[in-house]
């Protein structure tokens, strides 16, 4: 195993989501390092966003003031009955075994905004601070993380809570679905090794390249054309 290869796993939705918009970008990024994603005023506020509720729903800290909007469908998620955990850090090994967030054997890993345990049934719900955009994958990444995670629950539940206008999208899966979930992430992330086997990180021009690419066009010709 080469250098390049051993940095790449393990991987979450968001590197593969990153991989698949340009891999030059994030073979910069998230492989040797050599550019820095910067941070802007939309990733810091839904960072806070995201503390603030998970100290709300986890019961530790009041909802700031500055949240009031949110009040209502945060208050509405912690008051659903079952077991419940926030910002919920997990692994899984290849074999989709629960493993460590930093294991040595982990192969995917992620965080949860909420969990809902019931006996027969996991919610899996996520909060959204900006523009609806519904990506399934996400949700069925979720519910495959959790049916590995908690192996009892007879159906998952997910749902993308947005912030800004209440709105609710949900999806819900049984063990049945597992299969085909891990088989469809195993194939990008087939993608992803090859790249770092054969070492090629090709660019994906788009119109990201003009406003929203911090690589520079020292490291690639298409950055802000």
């Amino acid at each position: 195993m080469n250098k390049m290869y051993a940095n790449i796993l393990p991987w979450s939705y968001s590197s593969l989501d990153s991989y698949a918009t340009c891999p030059r970008r994030y073979y910069l990024t998230k492989v040797v390092k050599l550019v820095k994603e910067p941070q802007t005023e939309a990733t810091i506020s839904g960072n806070e966003v995201h503390k603030a509720l998970e100290n709300y729903v986890g019961g530790t800290a009041p909802l700031p003031s500055k949240y009031e909007s949110y009040r209502e469908v945060a208050t509405k998620v912690k008051q659903t009955a079952g077991k419940k955990l926030v910002e919920y850090k997990f692994g899984l090994t290849k074999g989709l075994k629960p493993s460590e967030f930093f294991g040595s054997d982990t192969w995917v890993r992620g965080v949860l905004d909420v969990c809902i345990i019931r006996p027969e049934e996991v919610i899996v719900l996520d909060w959204k601070t900006g523009k609806r955009k519904v990506d399934g994958d996400q949700l069925r990444l979720f519910a495959g993380a959790a049916m590995s995670l908690w192996p009892f629950a007879k159906k998952v539940k997910t749902g993308y809570i947005w912030l800004k206008t209440g709105e609710l999208d949900t999806k819900e899966f049984t063990p049945n679905d597992k299969p085909e979930i891990f088989q469809d992430f195993a194939a990008r992330v087939h993608r992803l090794e090859a790249s770092g086997k054969n070492d090629d990180w090709p660019a994906r021009p788009s119109g990201l390249c003009r406003n929203w690419c911090p690589v520079g066009r020292n490291n690639c010709e298409h950055c802000g054309v």
